[in-house]
């Protein structure tokens, strides 16, 4: 099996579906964002603010090239697409797009106090959803499968995605 690259904007379900699929499939799951703050050594906001977005998707690159070696699942973070060198990289990967509609991502990243994003942080509901539809494009020009979680429960999406991808 190839690793399973999961995309999508914040709140659209990555590392709750990521971790759900790798039991489901019994391969290890890379969390991109929870390797990340591992390496940086400190939350991704607080390096936002101090080092600035350019340094930390220079991090992300790399970890995303090293992920793609092992046979994983591999949650990204929302902003990995932005990237040139990222969607040069993925383009010929697995890539499912967990989709969800704007309104519900920007409810479901106000209520999780688990994950403060620092992307969120800064910007109202309005900028949020703005910037969703900014990346909608991407998402779905680097997707192989896309995968609507808006109303959908984690065993229903993985379901899906093990259909969808013929596993």
């Amino acid at each position: 099996m190839e690793s399973i690259v999961l995309i999508g904007f914040m709140g659209a379900g990555k590392t709750t579906i990521s971790k759900a699929l790798a039991k489901t499939l019994n391969v290890q799951v890379v969390d991109m964002d929870d390797v990340l703050v591992e390496r940086i050594g400190q939350p991704i906001n607080d390096y936002f603010e101090e080092y600035g977005e350019t340094s930390f998707r220079k991090h992300e690159t790399t970890l995303l090239k090293e992920a793609l070696k092992e046979e994983s699942i591999i949650a990204t973070g929302g902003g990995v697409i932005l990237q040139k060198e990222n969607q040069q990289v993925l383009s010929d990967k697995l890539v499912v797009y967990l989709k969800a509609d704007a309104n519900i991502l920007v409810k479901r990243i106000r209520e999780d106090q688990v994950n403060v994003r620092p992307l969120a942080i800064k910007n109202d509901d309005g900028d949020l959803k703005r910037l969703f539809f900014s990346r909608e494009k991407l998402y779905e020009k680097l997707a192989k499968v896309i995968i609507d979680t808006t109303k959908k429960k984690p065993i229903e999406i993985v379901s899906e995605i093990i259909q969808q991808v013929g596993l």
